[in-house]
This record gives structure tokens, sequence and C-alpha cells, in this order.
């Protein structure tokens, strides 16, 4: 199965899940990536009291796989081509052509050819950047990498201006978590516009949003802001 080839991120997000299973829900939930705002602040918690008070975004981690892809695909549909140059046009992104980035623990993530084919594809399709991970350290566990390369392109090296979007708690929300990072989550991960009611999402993905459901709906659970940041301090 796909998760046991990941061992060491599956035991960080059950102790996680054990010890502190706010850290797994979202700061913000979209159906899917086509529903991310822009400016993609807007929809993150306010700063202060005063709602319009948004954190400052200056780079954008997106997930490939049932997020802006099918899964296990590098198939880019004509919507989501268009709402990546909608956000590669915008005021938070447009200032560097390294601050999207595209994380996956499919495409760049290990050394075979087929990953790295499609790596490539997307950086020819998209213009934009996929991180290419060490094998160990794949979601959530990439944390510290994505940190390096915004800091080597000159996007920011401040995690708070960061924020990750991807379909999966348990690897994209964890590792926002996990370097101090906003995390957007695509509730129903990938879905054609023209058939929006087909589910790509695996078993464990619905585990997931049934795991999210309960925390947030029966114990009242909020995702805990990126370290560092603390609203009541701010006025």
């Amino acid at each position: 199965m796909p998760f046991l080839s990941n061992l060491p991120a599956l035991r960080l997000a059950l102790a996680y899940a054990l010890h502190d299973p706010s850290s797994l829900l979202p700061h913000s939930t979209i159906p899917t990536l086509l529903y991310l705002p822009i400016p993609v602040s807007s929809g993150l918690p306010s700063l202060s009291t005063n709602p319009t008070r948004k954190p400052t975004i200056r780079a954008l981690v997106l997930d490939k796989d049932n997020t802006l892809c099918p899964p296990k695909t590098a198939k880019l549909h004509a919507a989501y081509i268009a709402k990546i140059e909608k956000l590669k046009a915008s005021p938070e992104f447009s200032h560097n052509p390294s601050s999207i980035l595209i994380v996956s623990n499919t495409a760049g993530s290990t050394r075979s050819a087929e990953d790295e084919a499609e790596a490539k594809q997307l950086e020819a399709e998209l213009g934009v950047p996929v991180l290419r991970q060490h094998p160990e350290r794949r979601k959530p566990l990439c944390g510290p990498d994505v940190l390096e390369f915004f800091k080597e392109k000159g996007v920011t090296d401040d995690p708070a201006e960061i924020v990750f979007v991807g379909d999966r708690l348990a690897t994209d929300v964890l590792v926002a978590r996990e370097v101090g990072s906003w995390s957007y989550w695509c509730r129903d991960g990938w879905r054609n516009p023209e058939i929006p009611g087909r589910d790509y999402r695996g078993f464990l993905s619905k585990m997931e949003a049934r795991y999210e459901r309960l925390l947030r709906d029966g114990y009242g659970k909020v995702a805990p802001l990126p370290r560092g940041i603390n609203i009541a301090t701010k006025k």
C-alpha cells in the first residue's frame, strides 16, 4: 500500500492524531483548488480583532495528486491551468517566478524515471517548479527542504509567509504545521468541473474527511496558528 512506503511520515501523523489532533486541522477548507481565493491570504484567519488584517503571503506550495491533477497522473485540466495562471499573475506571487512550488510525493519525489518525467512535464506545462524531494524526506518531512528552496530563490525566509495547499491532512496540512506555515485543505480532492460528482479520493482521504469533521463539529477543535503568531498580541 502507498502509505507503507513512507513509514516515518505515517508514524508522525499517528503521533499527532494521538497527542495533538488539532494540528491535523487546516487553517482553511475549500472544496477543490479551483476555489482557492485570490488573494490567498483573504481566506486565512485574521491577525487581530480587525477581520481585514490578514497574514502576508509570499509563497505557495501546491500538492499534485488529487489536488492539481487526478491521482497518479500529471494530466492537467484547462480549468486548473487557468487557475495556476491567475495565481502566478496575482500580486502575492507575481514578484518572483519561484514563489509557487509543486511538492508531490510522486512527481520529483523519488529517483525513478517516471516521477522525474512527471516533474519535468508539470514544469514545462505550467511554468512552475517542482521540488526534487529527498526520497527519505517526503511529505510531511520535507518542510526544511521547502523552506530552503524559497530562501535560496529569494522568495521568503519566513515560514509564516508560506501557504500549503493539498488534499491530505496527514501530509499537506501536517507539513505546514511542522514548519510553522498556513494550510488550505482541498476537502473534495480533485474534481473535473464537467463531471463534479466523480470522487477520486481514496480510502485514507475519505477517512481523513470523517476525522476532520469529528474534530471540528464533534469536539470543537480548531487549527493552531503557525508558530510565532499570536492573534491576541496583535493590535
